[in-house]
């Protein structure tokens, strides 16, 4: 019996971590624009002198190298789920019995006055 194929878009914690998991179960393939991951905790380190950007800035496919998941650099263009596929900006299709979106998540500000202009 054929492993199920999973398509994951995004790169972040959530991806990672999924391609992680599903390394045994399934034939997987991460999809994110970029080829590293940003670790944003510390980038105010980055921006004060007190870490160089290399040291948050983590290569994608070094990350899933033990998980055995493939990586696309790309954007997704269209989701057909009637057919099952991932277009990305490559015009790759990606076949997929699974789809898993972990595209990132939205700050919230919850109304505090100058922080989407000043702090993020």
């Amino acid at each position: 019996m054929t492993k199920p194929r999973v398509v994951i878009l995004g790169a972040g914690f959530g991806g990672l971590t999924a391609a992680r998991e599903l390394r045994d179960h399934a034939d997987v393939t991460v999809v994110d624009r970029h080829n590293f991951q940003t670790f944003l905790p510390l980038l105010y380190q980055v921006a004060s002198a007190g870490l160089a950007a290399d040291h948050v800035a983590h290569p994608v496919r070094a990350a899933l190298r033990k998980s055995g998941a493939q990586f696309r650099m790309g954007s997704p263009i269209t989701v057909d789920h009637n057919n099952k596929t991932v277009k990305i900006d490559s015009s790759e299709v990606l076949p997929f019995d699974h789809l898993i979106i972990a595209l990132g998540s939205a700050t919230a500000d919850f109304g505090v006055k100058g922080v989407n202009e000043f702090a993020l």
